[in-house]
């Protein structure tokens, strides 16, 4: 009887638990808008800004701003979505 109310109890106890863990992740929501990055971008690295994402780089959601240099050549800007500070090129 013991063992039989001890799996009932874990078992409502679990699953909320288990409920959450299947639950699709939230996408991450940004402080800083996609304009205002890539302004932070431009003033770093002029040229003009060709696409622009949300992706997790360096363990923070940045917005990755692809920037095309007066030279011709890419490169990648990421700016921190909550803070809007820059945490590097690639």
């Amino acid at each position: 009887m013991k063992k039989t109310i001890r799996a009932g109890l874990l078992a409502v106890l679990l699953a909320p638990a288990m409920a959450a863990a299947q639950a699709p992740p939230q996408p991450p929501v940004a402080k800083v808008s996609e304009a205002e990055a890539t302004k932070i971008a431009l003033e770093r690295i002029p040229g003009k800004a060709n696409k622009v994402e949300i992706e997790r780089k360096r363990g923070k959601n940045v917005y990755v701003i692809e920037v095309e240099t007066a030279d011709g050549d890419e490169k990648d800007v990421l700016v921190d979505i909550e803070t809007g500070e820059i945490v590097g090129t690639e």
